[in-house]
């Protein structure tokens, strides 16, 4: 029985981290998706059920068109016609069978553009008919703007403020959909301003020019987030990392980012899900890159922090044959 969406249920996420680095070239797509294909078999093979989403990390998937010009409905428009989506379509019906609704959240990275700055920075969610929502990165760390060796990222003024950033879930709830660093705006907007804020540079909006943020701008671009937040009021938090060297190296982002974006949340079930350079979490329980409940005294205790680490309900691990590719695959149960 379909799931009415008016019905608040509990929310149940199943998080997938995966071995090596973030998709390089859009050559390597095939493989990725053969990956996604096997977590949907398996999935249904230990009879997972009820499902909302499944979320893989930043950078899974590569794109060699830029999305960022674009405005957000013609973005969903490009990539519901992308040579990725059919497959990312199929893997939603496959899942709809157990899952009725269940969306398929992806990052995806693409290639530098024209411009003299870097590609874009995506979490595309898609169900079995096509593109639900996306989000574009629009918080950046100072490496990805200060220009020191490499092109600077380029937001653009519409993103913070799109309503495509939320999508519904089937049991019903509000989810936000986060990029990486996003997780980090979330403790910007209630203890801030702060000095990361100084990341914010290069700006434009949907045409062929860019400019510097000017003094103050960075409120007002900011805020456009604020006001999307206090109009749906997400309960469910779910964020595509690029990812880390090996296990134990996210306790940094697991108490300032996960855990505070939850808290910051008014203590929103916070998923998130990324590549390990080198090796997956043995335990499913441990580094879960989850947190739920986390009061808003969090955000003002600093180095004082604590993990807050909430412990995955089931698990399990797969090996992609003939390749190198391997996932965790983790379910959270919003209680």
């Amino acid at each position: 029985m379909r799931r009415k969406p008016s019905a608040i249920g509990p929310a149940r996420i199943a998080a997938v981290c995966v071995t090596g680095r973030p998709c390089t070239q859009a050559r390597f797509n095939e493989q990725r998706l053969e990956l996604i294909a096997l977590v949907v078999r398996e999935i249904s093979r230990r009879g997972w059920t009820e499902l909302d989403a499944l979320l893989f990390p930043a950078g899974f998937l590569r794109s060699d068109a830029w999305f960022g010009p674009l405005h957000p409905l013609d973005r969903e428009h490009e990539l519901d016609a992308s040579d990725f989506a059919d497959a990312l379509r199929f893997a939603a019906r496959r899942l709809d069978r157990r899952s009725p609704g269940c969306q398929i959240i992806v990052g995806l990275d693409s290639r530098k553009p024209n411009w003299g700055f870097r590609g874009d920075q995506l979490v595309v969610a898609f169900n079995a008919l096509g593109v639900t929502g996306s989000a574009r990165k629009i918080f950046p760390v100072d490496g990805d703007t200060h220009g020191w060796g490499r092109a600077p990222y380029l937001l653009f003024e519409h993103d913070p403020g799109d309503e495509r950033r939320v999508i519904r879930l089937a049991n019903g709830a509000e989810a936000l959909l986060s990029v990486c660093y996003d997780a980090f705006v979330l403790s910007e907007l209630q203890i801030g301003p702060t000095s990361k804020r100084r990341a914010l540079r290069y700006v434009s909006d949907e045409s062929d020019r860019w400019r510097w943020f000017e003094r103050g701008e960075a409120d007002a671009y900011l805020g456009r987030l604020q006001s999307l937040l206090s109009r749906v009021r997400p309960t469910v938090h779910l964020v595509s990392l690029h990812g880390f060297e090996a296990p134990g190296r996210e306790l940094r982002w697991q108490r300032h980012g996960i855990a505070s974006a939850s808290a910051a949340l008014n203590g929103a079930l916070t998923v998130g899900a990324g590549h390990y350079n080198h090796g997956l979490p043995e335990d499913i329980r441990t580094h879960s890159l989850a947190a739920q409940h986390v009061g808003e005294k969090h955000l003002r205790q600093g180095p004082h922090r604590r993990a807050h680490v909430r412990p995955a309900q089931d698990g399990f691990h797969v090996r992609l044959p003939n390749s190198r590719l391997q996932a965790l695959i983790r379910l959270f149960i919003e209680r």
